[in-house]
């Protein structure tokens, strides 16, 4: 049996009201932003515009028992301005830190989210870090 710790985590993500009521359904789990994205709210395009929380794999150390694997990941909360990030990245330390949720038995955040600007885009977001413990057998 293969888990997908990445539709783990989004699940997860997707039961915390107080994250869900910023960012929706924008939770994503991906190497890249989802096309059109933009955190910026647009009400013609609600599902890929305004505050989102998007979480990268990093890898992880090798677990000493093979049901169990112990990931680690970015997670980028983007918002419209600094303080409305900020508040994204807050709930969800608040919500997700040192909790379990079913086949996810721990969630640790490791570095606290730190605001950076894309140079880009221009765009705010906090970066923090987490380790998780996924029961994957």
């Amino acid at each position: 049996m293969i888990t997908d710790i990445d539709a783990l985590v989004r699940a997860c993500v997707l039961r915390l009201p107080t994250v869900v009521a910023v960012a929706g359904t924008r939770i994503y789990v991906a190497t890249d932003l989802p096309p059109g994205y933009d955190p910026n709210a647009v009400p013609a395009r609600p599902t890929t515009t305004g505050p989102a929380v998007f979480f990268t794999g990093r890898g992880g150390r090798p677990s000493v028992t093979s049901v169990l694997s112990d990931p680690t990941y970015l997670a980028r909360c983007y918002a419209a301005n600094e303080v409305a990030a900020r508040d994204l990245d807050a709930r969800l330390l608040v919500a997700l830190h040192d909790r379990s949720f079913g086949r996810i038995r721990s969630v640790r955040c490791t570095v606290t989210g730190q605001h950076t600007q894309d140079s880009a885009t221009g765009w705010h977001f906090f970066l923090s870090t987490w380790q998780l413990i996924v029961v994957i057998a």
